[in-house]
């Protein structure tokens, strides 16, 4: 073989042996500090994972320092490596049987299996340590001339290698031949089989390609120290052939621990350890080609150092990244999750819209369970079901439906329809509560809108029926019954009973008192001034002496536009409200001083609806002044409740000794609805 292909040779089974050693030590750690501890397979695996480590540890230092060498250390490291040998086979073996979902009659058998194999292993342990059956590394490099014969080599093997390579290959071929055999029906690691059975092939293929290398060199029984060049190039093939299947076992391995909760024995969160895994692979076999290409060339040892520095800087900044980047991409997704589902604007505006439950919900399909497609529906007692889809058809097939019931959801139950994910792979528990979380939050927001649409209905109809009633009352007074009296008082006095005429006149009195505070009521002074003249009128009236100084910043396009666009409803609440902030004004602003000047100034303008602002120049809002004089803000309180119903809103605004500002807004919208 010529001298360059065999150097690249050499080089690419270095950088395998490092990036294999890299990943061992990245899966081993991830295991044991993200797996279920309390689980013994979890320990187990972590172990036999970090021996793995180990072995490959030593395996490229002994490439790194040439296998022909005998130098101090490398029989220690030489015996260092078949440490781990007798547990590594044992622990897939372990591993595979309690993943792969055996029916009871078959978990019998291959527990036979399991216990005739860990006796082999509890055999080879003390082989491999204890009797020390295999040569050093200096006779494996030097003493192999003396084997001249085929016979005589077989002969001449170490017991090591008779009880190692049959009791290997039955610990990969048998479960191999489990994950063929019938499981339990919805076993949860069903579709983690064919992934297992694909890692057990390759590692049955690295005992082929062993086994074919054993029986290569029978016949050419010759010491490392002089082997030739083309037989160094076959058994460095066979190493990169064995590292390359390993190297492949191990991906594999990766993605099912990311994928299908097998040895770490809970969830993880799939995309980001997928993608984590992904980018080690790569950084790694990376980092791995350069640091064996460095070592290769034979720089000094400043330059070496120099560089491994640069490229572990350079994935550093590009590992910091990555985490800001998903960061970023986080916060995007938890946006729809958190942000408002504008339930006031659609109430006020009377729309029925459901595109921020459609937004979340898409981002619970997509983001979160990565759903290919799915269906939501909303049962509702009085009406027809709500349904909520994401990439739905009627043909969708579903693989799991998730259900929330009566007791978790106000009006009805719902029920999350899902099909098959991107991906392929089966719903964790862990995107499962999320699915259930969110349909909480969608479903609450649906039952909160349904209630508050028809409690607001309700108000506005009771309102409207009171106002029906109180002018009817006031009719009937002051049309029927105030005559009435009017003329049973004439009767009496001409019947001369003094008692009953005075008891009438002052029933009389009462009535015609009580009539004249309803007119004052507004609903005939707003339909016939309209709310500026009216609240003009009500404040020269009510208020004539309460201020030193009345100021009116009213915009002239503002009242055309209140003036046709303002139902008498609505202005009839927000003149209530300007009334109740100008008794207020009146009533809090001097404070204990009666003899202070106190003036108003109220402002009307249009902006995107109705804005009316009352403020005076008084003490201020503080914390006691409104109980000194008697108030308890519930007045006000009853007007922002009533704002709100029509869809306005009330603002106090004020300090101490700067005055207050009663804001009172009702938008475009709500005018209307």
């Amino acid at each position: 073989m010529p001298n360059t292909l065999l150097w690249l040779l050499e080089s690419a089974v270095l950088a395998l042996s490092i990036f294999i050693t890299v990943m061992l030590l990245w899966l081993g750690l991830t295991v044991w500090l993200n797996g279920e501890r309390g689980r013994p397979v979890v320990p187990l695996s972590a172990a036999a994972l970090l021996a793995a480590a180990i072995f490959f540890l030593s395996h490229t230092i002994i490439l790194g320092r040439g296998f022909a060498e005998t130098g101090e250390g490398m029989d220690f490291w030489w015996r260092l490596a078949w440490i781990p040998l007798p547990l590594l086979p044992y622990a897939w073996l372990l591993i595979v049987i309690r993943y792969a979902g055996l029916a009871p009659e078959q978990r019998i058998i291959y527990r036979g299996w399991q216990i005739v194999l860990g006796l082999g292993c509890a055999l080879l342990i003390p082989v491999f340590i204890l009797s020390n059956p295999f040569p050093s590394y200096e006779s494996l490099v030097y003493a192999h001339a003396v084997i001249t014969d085929r016979w005589h080599w077989f002969a001449g093997a170490p017991l090591m290698l008779w009880l190692y390579l049959p009791y290997a290959l039955l610990c990969y071929v048998v479960p191999l031949v489990a994950l063929c055999s019938p499981t339990v029906k919805d076993s949860p690691h069903q579709r983690a089989r064919p992934w297992l059975a694909a890692i057990s092939l390759t590692l049955l293929g690295v005992g082929v390609v062993v086994i074919a290398t054993v029986l290569w060199a029978a016949p050419h029984p010759e010491p490392l120290a002089t082997i030739a060049g083309s037989q160094r190039g076959i058994l460095f093939s066979a190493d990169l052939a064995v590292e390359f299947l390993i190297a492949l076992a191990l991906i594999l391995l990766g993605c099912v621990i990311v994928g299908f909760e097998v040895l770490t024995e809970r969830p993880l969160p799939r995309r980001g350890f997928f993608r984590q895994w992904r980018r080690t692979v790569i950084l790694m076999a990376a980092f791995a080609v350069v640091v064996a290409f460095v070592y290769r060339i034979q720089l000094r040892s400043i330059y070496s150092l120099m560089l491994t520095t640069a490229l572990m800087a350079t994935m550093f900044a590009l590992f910091s990244w990555r985490v800001f980047a998903e960061h970023e991409e986080f916060l995007a997704a938890l946006r729809p999750f958190v942000a408002s589902a504008h339930l006031r604007e659609r109430l006020l505006s009377g729309r029925t819209s459901d595109a921020d439950i459609r937004a979340l919900f898409d981002a619970l399909c997509r983001d979160a369970l990565d759903a290919q497609h799915a269906c939501l529906i909303l049962d509702s007692p009085s009406g027809s079901p709500q349904r909520i889809s994401y990439r739905w058809f009627e043909e969708a097939q579903v693989i799991r439906t998730l259900t929330l019931s009566e007791q978790h959801k106000p009006l009805g139950s719902a029920r999350l329809l899902l099909g098959y994910k991107v991906g392929g792979g089966d719903y964790t528990a862990e995107e499962m509560d999320v699915a259930r979380a969110a349909m909480q939050r969608i479903a609450d927001l649906v039952a909160g809108e349904q209630v508050a649409r028809l409690t607001m209905s309700l108000l506005r109809r009771r309102i409207a029926e009171v106002k029906v009633l109180s002018a009817q009352n006031r009719r009937v007074l002051h049309d029927d019954v105030l005559p009435q009296l009017h003329a049973a008082i004439l009767r009496l006095e001409v019947c001369g009973d003094p008692e009953a005429m005075a008891a009438l006149a002052d029933a009389h009195k009462t009535l015609s008192a009580m009539v004249r505070q309803m007119g004052a009521a507004v609903p005939e002074r707003l339909e016939r001034e309209g709310l500026v003249v009216a609240l003009r009128r009500a404040l020269e009236h009510d208020f004539r002496d309460a201020f030193e100084s009345v100021e009116w910043r009213v915009d002239e396009s503002a009242v055309r536009r209140i003036t046709r666009d303002v139902p008498p409803f609505v202005g009839e609440v927000v003149f209530a409200a300007a009334q109740e902030a100008i008794r207020n004004a009146a009533r809090h602003g001097r404070g204990d001083d009666s003899t202070r000047p106190l003036r108003l100034t109220i402002e009307m303008n249009w902006l995107e609806g109705l804005r009316l602002v009352v403020r005076d120049d008084g003490v201020g809002v503080t914390a006691s002044n409104s109980q000194s004089n008697g108030g308890t803000g519930s007045g006000l309180l009853f007007h922002s409740t009533m704002l709100a119903v029509v869809g306005g809103w009330m603002r106090v605004e004020g300090a101490a000794g700067r005055g207050t500002s009663v804001i009172v807004v009702v938008p475009e919208p709500a005018l209307t609805a």
